[in-house]
């Protein structure tokens, strides 16, 4: 994962921008929900401040940087310091592990999957989230990244590529779902499959 320190600076900004397009975040909440399960331990990767654990009750995390961390914390979730590469977690130790939009910030994406998947119970369930640039918004957020302090050095993925590297590292895909279809703050649809909307989540069973 790419140094913290990018975040340890832009904490207040994060935070901001989902408090003012929280409809976004609804939808992307949304999108995520159903495909958690019901029930079982689980723990986010790259938790960031701890918007998206603490709405969806996870109630474990991972995170790289310490300011954000220190956010996470008061939303009261217990914080491990450590990278996706390199997870500080023991071998099948969770039933389910969430990663929204960290994918793009990854220097080993394929190392980070294959670390979930080891710290996954067998059967164990990995949702991952992520702005897919085969979409009309992810050309976009990819021609414009220069101008974004957040994005300059992020490497977006497609469908195809994250799909890929889940099945090399050891998942069965078992749903797909897209959202946000544009950039307005107003509620948008979740639907199946992907192409359209840029916000992707996949859920992945672990088979070995």
């Amino acid at each position: 994962m790419q140094n913290g320190n990018l975040f340890d600076v832009e904490v207040k900004e994060y935070e901001e921008w989902f408090r003012i397009n929280d409809q976004l975040l609804n939808s992307e909440l949304d999108a995520i929900r159903p495909l958690l399960p019901a029930s079982g331990k689980g723990i986010e990767i790259g938790v960031g401040t701890g918007i998206f654990a603490s709405q969806l009750g996870i109630g474990f995390g991972v995170e790289p940087s310490e300011k954000m961390a220190a956010k996470a914390i008061k939303k009261g979730i217990q914080i491990m310091i450590g990278t996706a590469e390199e997870l500080p977690v023991e071998d099948e130790s969770y039933q389910f592990a969430l990663m929204v939009t960290v994918d793009c910030f990854l220097h080993d994406v394929v190392k980070a999957f294959s670390e979930v998947n080891r710290i996954l119970v067998n059967q164990g369930i990995f949702i991952i989230a992520f702005l897919n640039r085969a979409t009309p918004l992810g050309e976009l957020y990819h021609k414009n990244k220069h101008m974004n302090d957040s994005y300059k050095n992020a490497n977006f993925h497609t469908d195809q590529e994250i799909s890929q590297w889940l099945e090399n590292t050891g998942f069965e895909i078992l749903e797909r779902k897209q959202t946000i279809y544009s950039l307005e703050n107003t509620p948008q649809q979740v639907n199946d499959g992907f192409g359209e909307g840029v916000f992707a989540v996949i859920k992945a069973k672990k088979l070995c």
